[in-house]
């Protein structure tokens, strides 16, 4: 669950570009969306528990072999990568739309806070997710609820026209937004063997799971649905919704989002450092050099904008991990017949 709930889903950037552009058929998809999040997970921790596997390296060689290990390993750096930019880009635009602060003041800010954190290494990403993430997961649940529920008359007013917004294909999107959310899902999901110790624990794991971010992304893409037309051209958009509010709703909020950029660029920041010193022996002598070069080339990236970055970027991975769920389905399938 910490790995889906990042900024592009606390932001509301996620839920507006793949769910609610297709108006009410966009809520069906998110409830498919939390059945295919327990979908892949039980096949993913069924396999882990019943093959032993204790990396990502040795369940994904167990998937495709060898060739297709390596070309998932150079997709899955690629995306973490990317996703550190999203983050550094978000909190740049979160600065620009709510406090007019230029935008390259608050990419300068969240980057310089990552390196910081990746000077302590893992302890360091330990720490700083053990702090925030729950702060992340209840103001996620609490101000979604709080915009669509006890604004029930606003609500109310604006529900029937939101319903008849935009409608296309919300199966798709679905599929593609769990796709590339599995990619590091699965990498998560691999270093827990260890925890599955009876296969309870990988059923009750999977549907726990998958309801929740099925149930927390219903709450967030209904604010978001209701919203529609005032927040459609925002980079955040459930910061212009809660703009609307009190400003003690709006720094709660602040809070949290900030939160979930930070843990969300931390966690895939480490990642793509790790995989660079893993695969060089020069560079692992000078691991204060690879993290000062992928802060600041990330920091460069962030250009792209972090709206940009979610919509366009994000689903070209979503098309990969497609196809590495296809292979997990069909890996599954044939062992169990």
């Amino acid at each position: 669950m910490g790995t889906v709930l990042g900024a592009g889903f606390a932001s509301g950037q996620e839920m507006m570009s793949f769910f609610a552009i297709h108006g009410y058929k966009g809520m069906f998809g998110l409830v498919l969306t939390g059945m295919l999040f327990s979908m892949i997970g039980y096949m993913v921790l069924k396999i882990i528990f019943t093959r032993k596997c204790n990396s990502y390296t040795e369940f994904m060689k167990l998937i495709m072999g060898n060739t297709g290990r390596r070309f998932f390993e150079v997709i899955v750096v690629l995306f973490m990568f990317c996703c550190l930019c999203a983050m550094l880009a978000g909190c740049g635009a979160l600065f620009q739309q709510r406090f007019n602060i230029p935008y390259y003041y608050g990419v300068v800010f969240m980057a310089i806070g990552c390196f910081l954190t990746f000077l302590f290494d893992v302890k360091g990403v330990v720490a700083i997710n053990t702090v925030l993430a729950p702060v992340l997961l209840i103001g996620t649940i609490l101000m979604g609820i709080y915009i669509w529920y006890f604004r029930g008359t606003t609500v109310g007013n604006m529900l029937p026209e939101a319903l008849h917004l935009i409608k296309d294909n919300w199966v798709s999107s679905s599929i593609v937004y769990v796709a590339y959310n599995s990619i590091t899902a699965i990498v998560v999901l691999c270093s827990l063997g260890y925890a599955l110790n009876k296969m309870t624990t990988v059923k009750l794991s999977a549907i726990i799971g998958g309801a929740s971010l099925g149930v927390i992304g219903l709450i967030l893409g209904l604010a978001v649905l209701i919203n529609y037309k005032e927040v459609a051209e925002f980079e955040i958009p459930l910061l212009a919704i809660v703009m609307k509010y009190s400003e003690g709703i709006q720094y709660i909020y602040i809070v949290m989002l900030v939160s979930a950029m930070f843990t969300t660029a931390v966690a895939n920041g480490f990642g793509v450092i790790e995989r660079v010193k893993e695969n060089s022996v020069v560079l692992k002598e000078n691991a204060y050099v690879i993290k000062f070069v992928v802060v600041t080339v990330a920091a460069a990236f962030s250009s792209i904008g972090f709206s940009t970055l979610v919509a366009n970027v994000y689903p070209l991975f979503g098309y990969v991990g497609v196809f590495e769920i296809v292979c997990i389905g069909i890996f599954f399938i044939r062992k169990r017949i």
